[in-house]
């Protein structure tokens, strides 16, 4: 078990999830729904019951847990609410509507082993959060980002890393492989020629081919995740217009 569980929100930012899910409640009972006090008590039981276990691998970002605040701003995200887990991941995979412009929800995780990482499908997929123009906007806040991405369909994978503003490393694999920047020293390399995984040809190239292999060795990877994970604090939901409210989404998702 882990040696840290996700502690309750503090009052205030408890209050601000509870208006979410009383308006929700009231739209859902024809303006009446459970009041206030025991929707505050719900809340926090989901918060004291959450324990760290395996997180979607395919897209996110990872900031260093110390410096996380700063990362709210640098992607232009507002008005956030305390959510758990569970209810930031489901948020985050539905997270479109028109207000009247589109408007997202990005989940920022709690705290695991030192990192956050933020998930946020439509932004990462669809807008100009390019990888290596948001991890050096999100490394100049924060003073070092990443971001990852794998789509199992089409073979590709996406990797890098920056510090303070600068891209230090990064991998790239479509039809080919690229590589940007040094090998870090956790980076395996083989000499031999005849390896089938490596790239005698590229001076900087290494082993370090999938996203699980790069977020252990850069981060966190969040697949392997477990109940022994350190976590601190809980996670965020946050939305990539001001004053959107998260009302009015398809999808509601549940503590």
């Amino acid at each position: 078990m882990s040696t840290v569980t996700a502690p309750v929100p503090a009052p205030e930012a408890l209050a601000a999830l509870v208006d979410v899910l009383a308006a929700r409640a009231g739209a859902d009972h024809g303006g009446s729904g459970p009041d206030a006090a025991a929707l505050t008590e719900t809340a926090r039981r989901a918060f004291a019951a959450e324990r760290p276990g395996p997180l979607p691998d395919h897209w996110w970002l990872a900031v260093p847990g110390e410096t996380y605040e700063a990362a709210f701003e640098a992607l232009g995200l507002h008005d956030r609410i305390p959510v758990t887990v569970r209810y930031g991941l489901a948020a985050q995979e539905d997270d479109g509507k028109d207000d009247p412009e589109e408007v997202h929800r990005v989940f920022v995780t709690p705290e695991y082993a030192g990192w956050r990482l933020i998930y946020a499908e439509s932004p990462l997929r669809e807008t100009t959060w390019w990888p290596h123009e948001v991890v050096e906007r999100l490394s100049a806040a924060c003073g070092r980002a990443q971001v990852f991405f794998q789509d199992p369909f089409a073979d590709s994978v996406i990797w890098a890393a920056a510090e303070h503003g600068t891209l230090v490393r990064g991998y790239w694999r479509g039809e080919d492989q690229e590589w940007t920047g040094e090998r870090l020293p956790w980076e395996p390399v083989e000499d031999d020629p005849d390896e089938d995984d490596f790239d005698g040809g590229e001076p900087n190239a290494s082993l370090v081919d999938s996203i699980g292999a790069a977020a252990a060795g850069l981060s966190v990877d969040p697949a392997a995740i477990t109940a022994g994970t350190p976590v601190r604090g809980h996670g965020w939901l946050a939305l990539t217009a001001p004053g959107a409210g998260h009302g009015g989404f398809e999808l509601d998702p549940v503590l």
